[in-house]
């Protein structure tokens, strides 16, 4: 367990880093990506579905395949194999995102082994060149003492006087739920620092095109997503309490 000062000391969270868990006092804190998982995604089952076909097609030989037993235990693997996709997916955009953070940080990192990671490290490179930002903080926990979630954000940074506040994403794309997920670590970190940030940037490096996409939300938008994303911290609690009774 780590343990993490907030609030000038004045917040301790405890952080299991393998489940990537928070604790304060003994309790679980829900977690953003937790909250903003309340959402519906509408790509996801159809994808999930195509990933099952192309298991299937891939290796339902019928020379092999004979019995119903045998049936049986490739379409189960086959349901599987999304999660399998995913999780990959989910350790080559941490793999990233730490090479990313110590870039930043002015260390020279070497050039990741794998293919796919070097795209979206590319795809970093070229953001970071033409952006002009100054990163200031990065892979910051957050708190939100009013709401009582916790999470890590990305990094904060400057730019023309500007205070920013930015998330990496090594996806396909740029998802309208990643803004809720960004406002609620924009919240989070104004309520500790007492600041006002000034615009939110999710950053999409690809991994196949090794070529990035930014999404700039300015002030205004933001106040209209953390709506939104409050909505997702409302809907999940009363979900808690119908089910478990806290």
């Amino acid at each position: 367990m780590e343990t993490i000062k907030l609030y000038n000391g004045t917040v301790t969270l405890l952080f299991d880093r393998e489940k990537h868990a928070f604790y304060k006092e003994g309790k679980r804190i829900t977690g953003v990506t937790t909250y903003t998982g309340v959402l519906d995604k509408p790509a996801l089952i159809p994808w999930a579905t195509k990933m099952m076909g192309i298991y299937l097609h891939q290796n339902w030989d019928l020379a092999k395949v004979k019995t119903e037993e045998e049936k049986f235990i490739l379409i189960e693997a086959a349901k599987k194999e999304y999660r399998n996709i995913r999780e990959e997916a989910a350790e080559l955009g941490k793999e990233a995102h730490a090479w990313a953070e110590e870039f930043t940080k002015g260390n020279k990192p070497k050039m990741p082994e794998n293919e796919q990671v070097r795209n979206a490290v590319a795809a970093f490179l070229d953001w970071f060149k033409q952006s002009g930002i100054k990163i200031t903080a990065q892979e910051k926990f957050i708190y939100s003492k009013k709401y009582n979630y916790a999470g890590i954000m990305d990094w904060e940074g400057k730019k023309d006087g500007s205070l920013l506040i930015g998330d990496y994403k090594v996806t396909n794309a740029i998802y309208d739920e990643m803004r809720f997920q960004l406002a609620l670590y924009w919240q989070a970190r104004e309520e500790e620092s007492g600041k006002e940030y000034n615009e939110g940037h999710i950053i999409q490096f690809g991994k196949q095109t090794a070529e990035f996409a930014r999404l700039l939300i300015p002030r205004r938008e933001y106040l209209k997503d953390l709506k939104a994303a409050l909505g997702c911290v409302q809907i999940k609690n009363r979900l808690n309490e119908l089910r478990y009774g806290n």
